[in-house]
């Protein structure tokens, strides 16, 4: 992206689009960092892993040929189960990777959930 000098003689103005251009990169690069989230999961005895995107989606399944000894019910339960906990580790980072710029620093009772509660009393 090519940077201009967007002064405009307006020191409120330009105050205010130097700041647009700053939100505007870190949000570029928190979007950057949330597209490289991944999750994973491993079953106890490492024949079977699971790999999932930070959306959830499979991005990868290793099988071990001993983990084909399982029955196939008992096989799928495994992914399955694999596949919620590699979607639990993602969300886990993404929040990690999120949290800073989710933090709200207004007071408590200025929030919108707060304001939420006190009406529904």
């Amino acid at each position: 992206m090519v940077e201009r000098d967007l002064r405009s003689g307006d020191l409120e103005l330009d105050r205010l689009m130097a700041e647009f251009q700053a939100s505007s990169q870190e949000f570029s690069e928190v979007i950057g960092k949330v597209g490289d989230v991944v999750g994973q999961a491993e079953s106890k005895d490492g024949q079977i892993r699971v790999r999932v995107s930070s959306s959830g989606q499979l991005l990868g399944l290793q099988l071990d040929p001993r983990a084909m000894r399982l029955g196939s019910q008992e096989l799928a339960g495994a992914i399955m189960e694999l596949s919620r906990r590699a979607t639990d580790d993602a969300a886990r980072r993404l929040m990690e990777v999120t949290r800073p710029y989710l933090e709200d620093d207004r007071p408590k009772d200025d929030r919108r959930g707060d304001a939420w509660e006190r009406r529904r009393r």
